[in-house]
């Protein structure tokens, strides 16, 4: 930072901070007890000495003034309300925004990279950065580092705790991912797709096992943290992005599959009650329609009974009377025949009859 140069000439006299003295004059004066101890608190020890000389002298109680050892000034409340925020700072996890003046005209919406880099150099932002680089700024404990990047080696982790050797969960997942990001940069470097550690079978196991410069990676492992380096923590990042972005797809498949079925089986089911009552509504159609060509065969068997009916019994009718008229010509011709005949007989008969007794007479 620039330098800065302070004043201390009268900064006691212009820092203190005391009552007027009417009142703590007043409040010494009070009625109440409680009242007057405040005020001989804030007065000082001195202050009821003073107090009660004065009333033997028979005056009221003249304040003597503190001294510079027992009088609270502006400094000392400030010491003691830093501490106290020290104390409050040191049990949290404070974030702290600096603000950074854009430009010297006050103009808004101007940046001056100039005026901007020269307050980051002089507050220490710069070299409180490339600090943190060279060090270990990303530290974890085990349980958010187990919790956040666990994605990255879960068939590792599976695998230990399936294994009669005992590791720290900690301690296989830093190894694998270690040798993942070994295995990237190998690959960088030589252009050829190096194994993966966390393969199948045999030759995963043997390249689990390998040994890995976790310094040469940027990760340590301590008692309680691991310590990530710059470049580590953004390709663990990276790893991290690509790992959800992969277990969020699949995700998403199985859901939308889900969602798919769900909706193919609903539909199923729908196009199945559909056609249930389409076919209903069609036999029942067809029934009535069956039912209509019984009845109306019912009813045309009927109306032809009847009508063959009508007319067998008019031919019957017909043939009755015609043997009745038939009957009556011929029973009428036999009676005019035998009419005749009788006559034939009877006529001869009495023409003989007649004749003899004309001749007899």
């Amino acid at each position: 930072a620039g330098p800065v140069e302070y004043d201390t000439s009268g900064f006691v006299e212009k820092n203190r901070d005391e009552l007027p003295k009417e009142a703590t004059e007043l409040l010494q004066g009070s009625s109440s007890e409680l009242v007057k101890k405040l005020a001989a608190i804030i007065a000082g020890p001195g202050a009821e000495d003073a107090g009660a000389d004065k009333k033997a002298a028979g005056g009221p109680p003249r304040r003597r003034p503190k001294s510079a050892g027992t009088r609270i000034t502006v400094g000392g409340q400030f010491s003691k309300q830093l501490t106290e925020l020290r104390g409050k700072i040191d049990k949290t996890s404070p974030h702290y925004v600096r603000c950074l003046k854009p430009n010297d005209q006050l103009i808004p919406d101007h940046f001056d990279p100039v005026i901007v880099a020269d307050q980051l150099r002089c507050a220490g932002v710069v070299e409180a950065v490339r600090v943190s680089r060279v060090g270990y700024p990303q530290r974890y404990p085990h349980a958010a580092f187990l919790t956040r990047y666990r994605i990255l080696a879960l068939k590792e982790l599976k695998a230990a705790a399936r294994s009669s050797r005992k590791k720290r969960p900690v301690d296989v997942i830093v190894r694998t991912i270690a040798a993942k990001i070994q295995a990237a940069e190998e690959e960088k470097k030589n252009g050829k797709k190096a194994e993966e550690p966390a393969a199948k079978g045999k030759k995963g196991a043997k390249v689990e096992e390998k040994e890995v410069d976790l310094v040469e990676v940027g990760m340590q492992v301590g008692k309680t943290k691991v310590f990530l380096r710059r470049k580590a923590y953004e390709t663990l990042e990276r790893m991290r992005s690509r790992a959800m972005s992969d277990a969020a797809v699949r995700i998403q498949t199985v859901g939308r599959r889900y969602v798919a079925v769900s909706e193919y089986k609903l539909a199923l089911w729908l196009i199945v009650k559909l056609q249930c009552h389409t076919r209903r509504i069609i036999a029942g159609g067809n029934v009535m329609e069956v039912r209509r060509d019984q009845r109306a065969t019912r009813i045309q068997a009927e109306f032809r009974m009847f009508y063959a009916r009508k007319q067998l019994l008019a031919k019957i009718a017909a043939a009755r009377w015609l043997q009745k008229v038939q009957r009556g010509r011929a029973g009428r011709r036999r009676y005019e025949g035998l009419n005749r005949e009788r006559k034939a007989k009877v006529v001869p008969k009495y023409w003989r009859w007649y004749s003899l007794s004309k001749k007899y007479a």
